[in-house]
Order: C-alpha cells, then sequence, then structure tokens
C-alpha cells in the first residue's frame, strides 16, 4: 500500500514576457518585478507567499509601489487564512469542528454562504455532491497516514451518517436533524478564500493578480494588456493537455493524483462517490473554468464523481461554468462552451450537446 500526496498542479501559468522589462525588487526573491504599462501609469508586480490549507498560495499583483501592493497582498493573505481556519474541521476553535462534535448551530456568514452553494449542487448534481461525506472520509483513513480499504459491512454502516438533507439553514443559523452528522467544506473552501481575496484586493486599488492556491488559479484582469495564458497539465505524465487564455475566472483541477494510494494493484483516490462509499472511478482529473471561484471549485469535484456524459448534461444548469474531463481511457471531454477556447494538444476529445 503506498499513500501519495499531490505531486505536481493541475494547472501551469505562463506570464507572457513581450514586451515587459524585467526589474528584481529590493533583495528579496518574493518581489520580482516587471515594469509595464497599465492605464497609462507604470506598475510593478510584486509576489508574496504563505502555507496555509496544506499548501502555498502564491499573489502576484501589480500595483503602483512595494508598500501599496505589499499591504494590499497581505490584507488578502489574511483574509484566506481567517477563512481557513475557520472552515477547517481539525480545528477545534472552528465553527466546522464544534458543530460536527457537539451540534452547535453555526451563524457564521462565510460557512452559511459556503454551505448554501453545497446544497444548491448538492441538488442539481443530484447528490454527487455532499459535504457529509467525512464519516467515509474517515473510515478510508484519509485523514490519516495509513489509509486502507475497508469491508463493505462498515462502508454501509458509514453511508447511515451520510447526507447532504440532514442539514437545514433556519433562522440564519445551520442546523441539523441527525446528530451523528459531520460536514467537510473541503471542496468548496480554497476557492471560498481566493474569491475573497480577489475583493480584498480589488478593494486596495488592484486591478490586475494572479492567486495561486496550489495550482488552482484566479486571473485578475490581464497581464500586460494580454490575457492570462493557463496551461492545463495532464493527470498522468508531464505533459500538457492544452492551454488557454484567462481573464477574471477561476479555474480548479480535481483528480485521483491528488491523495491516492494503491491496494492490490488498484488506485483508490480521496474524492468519494456519495452514493456508493466507494471513491470515484472512471475519471482521472477534472478542471473547471467560471467567475464564481466556491462554485467552480465544487463543480470540479462534482464532475470527477458523475463522470463527462451526466456531469456535463448537469453542468448546463450552471451555464457561466465551462469544464474539461479526462476519463480513465484518456479521452478529453469539454462543456462545448469551452471546446473554441482550449488549445488542445493531440488528445482524443469528445463534447455533449
Amino acid at each position: 500500500m503506498l499513500m501519495k500526496n499531490k505531486v505536481f498542479a493541475g494547472i501551469l501559468i505562463f506570464m507572457l514576457m513581450c514586451s515587459i522589462n524585467v526589474v528584481w525588487g529590493e533583495n528579496n526573491t518574493n518581489h520580482q518585478s516587471i515594469v509595464h504599462e497599465q492605464n497609462g501609469s507604470v506598475e510593478h508586480l510584486y509576489k508574496e507567499m504563505r502555507y496555509m490549507m496544506y499548501t502555498y498560495i502564491i499573489i502576484s499583483a501589480y500595483g503602483p509601489n512595494k508598500k501599496i501592493t505589499d499591504h494590499a497582498i497581505n490584507l488578502a493573505m489574511d483574509r484566506m487564512e481567517e477563512i481557513g481556519n475557520e472552515m477547517n474541521p481539525e480545528n477545534p476553535k472552528s465553527p466546522v469542528y464544534k458543530f460536527n462534535h457537539y451540534g452547535t448551530p453555526i451563524t457564521n456568514p462565510d460557512i452559511l454562504h459556503v454551505v448554501k452553494e453545497a446544497i444548491k449542487i448538492s441538488k442539481e448534481s443530484g447528490g454527487a455532491f455532499d459535504i457529509t461525506i467525512h464519516p467515509l472520509v474517515a473510515l478510508w483513513g484519509f485523514d490519516t497516514e495509513h489509509p486502507h480499504v475497508p469491508s463493505e459491512k462498515n462502508i454501509r454502516k458509514a453511508l447511515k451518517y451520510v447526507g447532504w438533507w440532514h442539514l437545514r439553514i433556519h433562522n440564519g443559523a445551520l442546523i441539523k436533524d441527525k446528530k451523528s452528522i459531520e460536514i467537510d467544506l473541503g471542496a468548496l473552501t480554497k476557492g471560498y478564500a481566493v474569491g475573497q481575496a480577489v475583493k480584498v484586493l480589488k478593494a486596495n486599488g488592484i486591478k490586475s493578480a494572479l492567486i495561486n492556491g496550489g495550482g488552482d488559479i484566479y486571473a485578475l484582469g490581464k497581464d500586460n494588456k494580454k490575457m492570462w495564458v493557463v496551461g492545463i497539465k495532464s493527470p498522468r505524465g508531464k505533459g500538457l493537455l492544452g492551454y488557454m487564455k484567462i481573464e477574471d475566472l477561476y479555474v480548479a483541477s480535481s483528480g485521483d493524483y491528488e491523495h491516492y494510494f494503491f491496494y492490490n494493484g488498484k488506485r483508490y483516490s480521496h474524492i468519494f462517490n456519495p452514493k456508493t462509499g466507494w471513491p470515484a472511478h472512471g475519471v482521472i482529473g477534472t478542471t473547471a473554468i467560471g467567475p464564481g471561484a466556491a462554485l467552480t471549485d465544487a463543480w470540479g469535484t462534482t464532475l470527477f464523481v458523475m463522470g463527462p456524459q451526466n456531469g456535463l448534461k448537469a453542468l448546463k444548469k450552471e451555464p457561466e461554468i465551462q469544464a474539461i474531463i479526462i476519463t480513465e481511457s484518456g479521452k478529453l471531454w469539454t462543456s462545448p462552451g469551452l471546446k473554441k477556447d482550449l488549445e488542445t494538444r493531440g488528445k482524443k476529445s469528445g463534447t455533449t450537446n
């Protein structure tokens, strides 16, 4: 048995450097400065990195000077860290932990917003997305260093404690009608945090930035009057599936390469089918692209569970989100609205109408 962590980011960013002068900032490798013209004024690119939510978050932003831009970036990082802490089910001080262990109703506005989004997706996906799968995660040991394949009997037992319909928002508070129900917001937390960081950057005068959340990307504005170029990396091997140009969009990838283990020659990933209690199979990677970071993040996971045909059909309920799905056979599926924007590299492809 072998446990793997996320071995590579599903997304690569290529910053087009044409006609851009490179200036290194004040002997600090975290502050690479690239001078460009934006709205008639010269701005520099500054970068900060911070570890949170079990990954490295990198924010690169254009600003008029180091002091102003650093301040905006640090405020955005602080906001992301705040969200990560309050939604962490392992943090004893978080509302999620207290809800799971003591049944304490949740009134935190960030969490309520995310839960509303989660319930919406659960309905739209026919239950393929479910934030109450924590008992399955624990049973399989994905929250430990020793994951394993449990017995079918124990899986059926754990499924009795899974069901998004046991959650309800009443009088401004999240409650549950079954004591054993536990929530895990991991599929939405990072996306929501990135979306809030974008709001902070905008509020502090930043109009062009890139937020890299452990491989998931939000591109704010443009890079030197040009759209940001995002490369979609193959879930298997080192090559690229293709690339696309984006602006004011979030790109989130999910795959069986992130957290998994092998048992008797078979790969088991951390993405569960809430109906069967087993890790989803048939798909090896998904990428979702949309303006709303939390919603896009969650749909990446949902499509992995649903598969290309059912998933892309369900995704029609969210017309602003486009997607790429790669199956075990290597076939690449794209939503109709994305096909013309994705430059592919030699993969068999299909769409749904």
